[in-house]
């Protein structure tokens, strides 16, 4: 499992860790650079070092299926791209293959607003330090640069080119992500995708049983 930015894997699949392991499913949780427990600090490029730090780590485990909210799940389809043989499949959410124009300018308030955090929002600044310890602000600025200014899109022949069984469920209350997910429908017909209703960003958070019901179908056929 992959997490999103300035989360840990235990943080934001709470409610899949248990289920999948009623199912007797074996879960790893990965911490990726910089983030809860783990050893790798954040680096400046960010984006592509994680991504080779994760295939290390799948190859040291063996083969399986990644489950990545959003940069876990941009990670999650690049190693897709470039390792496809190491995985099984992949399950995307909160996932956009790359930043639409008009949501650019939100993206920069975004980073300006995470940027002065401990001004912004002292309980969310307390609650990253509590998480990530004193790295915290160097990883918050690292991941949030690579993000916003380096995003890594994927287009078109990028998406035809992925191969490995594919599961992209995004929220349906921003549309943006209905956008992302008829994009990439329409441009890779093997790939399964679907929205939960009545979630946002972080879907398997806002409605994990119906997440879990659709994660454990797409494992089951796959």
């Amino acid at each position: 499992m992959l997490h999103g930015f300035m989360g840990t894997s235990k943080t934001h699949f709470s409610n899949q860790l248990n289920f999948l392991e009623k199912e007797n499913y074996e879960v790893i949780l990965l911490d990726l650079p910089g983030h809860g427990s783990s050893e790798k600090v954040a680096v400046d490029d960010y984006f592509e070092d994680a991504v080779n730090w994760v295939i290390t780590k799948i190859k040291e485990q063996g083969k399986g299926y990644i489950i990545g909210l959003s940069l876990g799940a941009s990670i999650a389809v690049h190693i897709a791209l470039r390792e496809p043989n190491i995985l099984s499949g992949i399950m995307l959410t909160g996932y956009s293959p790359f930043i639409p124009d008009e949501l650019k300018s939100v993206m920069e308030k975004q980073y300006h607003h995470f940027l002065h955090i401990e001004q912004n929002d002292e309980n969310v600044a307390r609650h990253f330090k509590e998480l990530h310890g004193d790295k915290w602000f160097d990883t918050l600025q690292k991941v949030l640069y690579s993000q916003t200014f380096h995003y890594p899109s994927l287009f078109e022949t990028d998406l035809r080119d992925l191969k490995v069984p594919t599961l992209v469920l995004n929220g349906s209350n921003q549309q943006h992500e209905i956008d992302s997910v008829h994009y990439i429908k329409t441009h890779n017909s093997m790939v399964e995708v679907g929205l939960i209703p009545q979630a946002g960003h972080t879907a398997n958070i806002d409605q994990p049983d119906i997440y879990n019901n659709m994660m454990s179908e797409f494992l089951r056929n796959n």
